[in-house]
């Protein structure tokens, strides 16, 4: 607002001087109109709960101004350089692990949520960070209502090295997990142990699956809906800080990368003396960056369905009010053929769904894309509990649910996360090896202002 000020006494001294004076009192109009506007969008909606904006009296203002920029900026920065960006050597580049900077941020991701008709559910993640830590989770569930996991979890943090190098695949904790040809085929291997949810007993399992597509990708930055963003945009207050967050907005997109594709996910799983062959469908999403930035989300809620018919959706909400995005739904829909249509809206609000902690067992809501809208019923059938982040700065319920999408069946899993404030307990710290636990002190001692050797840190 200073700045806007400041503009309009220039310029008015500027027309003095040339002795303009017929236009002064127009120039005096447009700068009291102009500043009157911008501190009327520089007003806070109503928070719901304190935390999600609702729509204000400008809010259809905000969408359209929103809306317009934000569909220039994707214009200059993707569809200008489309043919490179969809060319064989830049999908290699991308769909590979990705080389961890200096930034002790830096993160590299891959997942997989897959499901079939009969109900059987496995999900898969591991995250490359830092001097050879590595974040893993793997849940699968049984249509007999058995759960396994790693016997590690509810912590997801494990050690590949002595802090001394850098991890340069997905491999680790008994995983190995890389792509055999990009956007197309990806090896899934895991040998150890999971332990039983019902008898807390250890199993030997030995797991060796394949993922295939032949589908596009689906890329947040690019993909997503603009009117989804710009309908969270336009519920935030538009004031100095918004303006200067706005200034980084392409530094912030460089350092992070989304996407997701749908395919198939078949193999063998010995599960003790038993032996499973899966034919499951599922996605396969790989983030990669220096900000992802946990401690500062809210909530999120994402759903992952995998319906009868061959087709599958995603649905989720975002909640991190200091990137100005307090409830940023995403999603789309993938045809059976493999097209994707981005959900351009819809009813499911964070604050109606487990705003309390506790993730609700049923959920309803309706979303749209361009073509249709679709009625979502989903009904919790098992649940599970993880920490994320290296000092727990995340809790995250993992669902494993059944559902109906407009009368078609499916599978499917949701996750809810919720910021998390107790941190790490000491007696699974206690645990860690002692350059990481030298770390984590130093870390929390720069948080306190401490005094300190001087030691490099991870996150």
């Amino acid at each position: 607002m200073l700045l806007i000020i400041c503009l309009g006494v220039g310029l008015t001294l500027a027309f003095l001087s040339l002795g303009l004076l017929v236009v002064l009192p127009f120039l005096a109009i447009f700068m009291v109109l102009l500043c009157l506007g911008l501190l009327l969008l520089s007003r806070k909606s109503v928070l719901i709960f304190d935390k999600y904006p609702s729509k204000g009296i400008f809010y259809k203002l905000k969408y359209h101004i929103a809306l317009l920029v934000l569909r220039k900026l994707r214009d200059r920065i993707y569809k200008r350089n489309e043919e490179e960006l969809s060319s064989a050597s830049h999908l290699a580049t991308l769909d590979r692990p990705q080389p961890l900077t200096d930034d002790p941020k830096s993160y590299d991701v891959v997942s997989f949520m897959a499901a079939n008709a009969a109900g059987e559910k496995l999900m898969i993640t591991l995250e490359r960070r830092r001097r050879g830590v590595l974040k893993a989770a793997l849940y699968l569930w049984l249509p007999s209502g058995q759960l396994y996991m790693l016997p590690k979890l509810p912590d997801m943090v494990h050690f590949t090295s002595d802090g001394s190098e850098e991890s340069t695949e997905f491999r680790g904790a008994g995983f190995h997990i890389y792509p055999e040809q990009a956007m197309t085929l990806w090896r899934v291997k895991y040998l150890g142990q999971l332990r039983s949810e019902a008898e807390q007993e250890l199993v030997d399992v030995q797991l060796d699956m394949q993922f295939v597509s032949h589908t596009a990708h689906f890329n947040y930055n690019r993909d997503l809906s603009s009117s989804l963003i710009a309908d969270s945009v336009a519920r935030e207050a538009w004031n100095e800080r918004f303006y200067g967050m706005l200034k980084s907005v392409g530094h912030i997109v460089e350092k992070r990368t989304h996407y997701e594709q749908y395919g198939q996910l078949k193999g063998s799983i010995v599960l003790g003396q038993q032996q499973l062959q899966l034919e499951l469908r599922g996605i396969r999403d790989h983030s990669f960056g220096t900000e992802r930035c946990l401690s500062s989300i809210n909530r999120y809620v994402y759903f992952a369905l995998l319906l009868d018919d061959g087709s599958s959706m995603v649905v989720g909400n975002l909640s991190q009010p200091s990137f100005f995005l307090s409830s940023l739904k995403v999603g789309y829909v993938c045809s059976p053929e493999g097209v994707y249509q981005a959900i351009t809206a819809s009813n499911f609000e964070l604050y109606s769904y487990g705003e309390k902690g506790v993730p609700p067992q049923h959920q309803n809501f309706i979303v749209e894309t361009a073509e249709r809208s679709y009625l979502v019923q989903i009904r919790v059938q098992n649940s599970a509990v993880r920490f994320v982040g290296g000092d727990w700065e995340s809790k995250v319920y993992n669902q494993f649910v059944a559902c109906t999408v407009n009368g078609i069946g499916g599978q499917g899993h949701a996750e809810y996360l919720y910021r998390h404030k107790m941190g790490r307990p000491d007696a699974v710290s206690a645990k860690d090896p002692e350059w990481y636990q030298r770390i984590k002190s130093f870390e929390r001692s720069l948080s306190s202002l401490e005094p300190v050797v001087e030691e490099d840190f991870i996150f």
